[in-house]
């Protein structure tokens, strides 16, 4: 990019970056809030008074640690990458909204070792990650290779290991309904059906996803007692409730990722069209 010697701007690209500019003060705004008048980076140290919180204050402290850390992921690539769009360079984006993720394998908070690792490792390796074996081996390959990068210890051991499992058990599940009697019945049920089935799924994916980071952003000891809380304690008021309103919020998703779909599609026949 830096030796393209013919430098446009795409239509409304400085509209765009005026834009991108101000949401990102406002997310610095907000990263400097949650430092000077939140506690959630420090409660999950105090296991006396975080034991001491209710079912929902704990599952939301645990949720309130990923959004701020994605928070604070957007501004620093967010910044980086509006800077660098006023260069005519097209840098990663920032990371994905943690609201948005139910599937592992969207998971990353920085989207540029995620491409190149993808790119030099988990797709060179896994292919068309259609492959059981080679996915195990590929998922493997990258989570050790994270480790390294992360710094070896038992906390990023676990880290690796629980995620590296989550993604590898989500194509173990979409294989296992894609067997013939399970495909059968599917194929019988109607478009939203199908969807609130996935959505029910994609709600357990959502919540294993938190558990198993803030592992990285507080201790293990937090994310043993959110576990034991959510799904033994807690059960079984806690468990479904929260579960169904997680549920409630992937439908959202997977709704607003459809009719994005759907624009993008009409797009595509109306570019062929002219």
């Amino acid at each position: 990019q830096v030796s393209t010697r013919e430098l446009r701007r795409k239509d409304d690209e400085m509209k765009n970056i005026r834009v991108n500019a101000l949401l990102h003060v406002g997310a610095i705004v907000a990263v400097d809030i949650f430092f000077h008048f939140f506690y959630i980076l420090t409660l999950p140290s105090d296991l006396k008074f975080v034991n001491r919180l209710s079912d929902w204050s704990l599952a939301g402290l645990a949720y309130s640690n990923l959004v701020y850390d994605w928070v604070k992921a957007a501004v620093m690539f967010g910044v980086t990458n509006t800077i660098a769009r006023l260069d005519h360079l097209d840098p990663p984006q920032p990371p994905k909204c943690i609201t948005m993720l139910y599937i592992f394998a969207e998971t990353h908070f920085d989207r540029g070792i995620n491409d190149w690792l993808c790119k030099y490792v988990y797709d060179h390796l896994g292919e068309n990650h259609d492959n059981i074996l080679k996915e195990l081996v590929a998922s493997i390959s990258t989570f050790a290779i994270t480790t390294l990068w992360l710094g070896p210890c038992q906390l990023v051991y676990i880290w690796s290991l629980a995620n590296c499992f989550g993604l590898n058990f989500e194509l173990w599940v979409q294989k296992f309904f894609q067997l013939g009697p399970l495909a059968k019945l599917e194929a019988k049920l109607s478009g939203a059906m199908s969807r609130r089935i996935r959505a029910a799924f994609g709600a357990v994916n959502f919540w294993a996803i938190v558990l198993y980071n803030i592992l990285a952003l507080n201790s293990l000891e937090f994310a043993l007692l959110v576990t034991k809380r959510l799904l033994v304690m807690g059960f079984p008021v806690s468990t479904l409730s929260i579960w169904f309103i997680t549920y409630c919020g992937v439908q959202l998703i997977k709704e607003r990722e459809r009719i994005l779909a759907v624009e993008e599609e009409h797009r595509g026949d109306k570019a062929k069209v002219e």
